[in-house]
This record gives C-alpha cells, structure tokens and sequence, in this order.
C-alpha cells in the first residue's frame, strides 16, 4: 500500500503559469496517462478552454513536474504542442470537462509515472458507497521545492444516468483535472458477492474531478420581488467524469489520426 501512494503521486502535474518574477504559479491539476505506448497529459477541459468563448487559453500555460536529479521542472504546453505538432483532443459533447494532449517525458530525466490504459475501470464495476481518493494542487498549501500534491478521500455518492458520478468530498479551486482512483479495500462487495482478502480492483482509475457541487440561495428584495443577491455553497459534494469517457475521447476519429500520425515518428515511444 505504501509503494501504491508513492506511485501514485508521481501520475501528477502543477499546470499553471510563470509570473513576472520568474515564479511558478500553479493553479490546476493535472496526470498522465500512456495511451498504446503514447504519453499523454490529461486535465479538466475548462481548465485549457474558455467555456463561453471556445478560445484556448495555454498560451502560457506550463505543466510543472519532477525530476530524478531534484528540483521541479517546467514544459511550456504551447512549446509542446509545436515541437510534436499535436493539440488537445476533447468529447465531442461539449459539456465533458476533459481534455488530453500527447506529451513527451523522459524516463532518464523525469521523476513521473503513468497510469496505464489496462488501468482504467469503467462505470460498470463501480458500487455506491466504494471508497475512493484523488490527487490534486490546492491553492494554499505550500510546497517548497517539489510537486507534492495533497490526497483526498471520500465515498461514491450516486452513480447518475448520464454515467457521471458524484463522490462525497469535497473539492476545491485547483482540484480540477484531479484523477480519480478506487481506495484499496481489504473487504470489497459487487455483483459476484463479497470479495474478502484481495480486492481485484482496488487503486484503478475510475474518473476526472470535474467541479464541486453548489447549493445556492437566492435573496429576494421585498421591494421589488426581484433577486438581490445569491449565496452560494460549497456541499462536499463533486462532480467526476468516468473513465468511459476519456475512453470515449482516445476512441474518437481526431485522436486516433493524432495518435497514428505520432507513432510514425522515430523515439517516440521511448524518449530519452
């Protein structure tokens, strides 16, 4: 379990900018993943892409990350996606909160690991009530000279029919793009009973947080019948895009021709 925490917080990028003073500014979270032998980056889309204009907003946008020898590096996105010719691949439904690009790592140089497609649990396998966890930035907190994301847990609150889930716990600015994992359990129940010693699913990549979920008040002026003001909550609740659709993103026409067209190139699979 111990090695299981450790790998897991190395699945994680800072993604923010860097300030007029030369500091790194985190300000979302992001992973990686490797599609057929393909790294990629993956992140909330509205994090990459204004919601009411449609515009890209990585012009400046840096993802922050490890390395062996020490210190903390950052890779410009908009340099990225030059160097390889690449862009950010989204749902074709527009009110999917994902976005994925292919990034390049280096294995000798970079202090980062992956979560493997074969890792991915669909909607399907999950239960209510299943413990899970994710990894994020959050503002606030201090960091120093390491990406250290902070852990947080929770339980599966309702599987809702869109295929989305909500999870009681709570997440905050900055969590957004957070993956998602099952909590190992040494006792796990599903379809075919209870599973009591090795749970057979426990720590795979079930989803995205998207955003939090809000209660809202509204205050009515007595004057006019008119609404003044809204107070709004956060409820511990948040929103998680399951890894079906991620999948149904990799699976897309436009990322499997960016995909193909990656393969073709030399040291691709295996950069330095």
């Amino acid at each position: 379990m111990k090695q299981f925490i450790h790998d897991s917080k190395k699945t994680i990028t800072f993604l923010g900018i860097i300030n007029k003073k030369g500091d790194a500014v985190p300000k979302a979270t992001g992973f990686f993943v490797k599609i057929q032998g393909i790294f990629h980056l993956v992140t909330a889309k509205h994090v990459v892409k204004d919601t009411e204009t449609g515009n890209l907003m990585d012009e400046e946008l840096i993802a922050f990350f490890n390395k062996k020898e020490g210190g903390v590096t950052g890779v410009s996105i908009k340099e990225s996606k030059a160097k390889d010719e690449t862009n950010w691949v989204f749902h074709n439904d527009d009110r999917v909160d994902i976005a994925i690009i292919p990034f390049r790592l280096s294995k000798k140089a970079d202090d980062v690991l992956v979560i493997p497609d074969d890792s991915f649990l669909g909607i399907e396998s999950l239960n209510e009530l299943y413990d899970i966890f994710f990894l994020s930035f959050q503002p606030g907190a201090e960091y120093g000279t390491k990406i250290i994301p902070i852990f947080r847990g929770g339980t599966i609150s309702r599987i809702n029919e869109d295929k989305t889930l909500f999870v009681d716990a709570a997440a905050f600015p900055g969590n957004s793009g957070s993956p998602v994992f099952l909590k190992p359990s040494p006792i796990r129940f599903g379809g075919k009973g209870i599973y009591n010693g090795k749970d057979p699913i426990g720590g795979k990549f079930i989803g995205v947080i998207g955003e939090y979920i809000t209660y809202k008040e509204v205050a009515i002026s007595v004057q006019t019948g008119l609404p003044r003001v809204i107070f709004e909550e956060n409820t511990g609740l948040s929103k998680v895009w399951s890894v079906g659709y991620l999948k149904q993103i990799i699976e897309s026409a436009e990322f499997v021709k960016q995909l193909n067209k990656l393969q073709a190139k030399p040291n691709i699979h295996e950069p330095d």
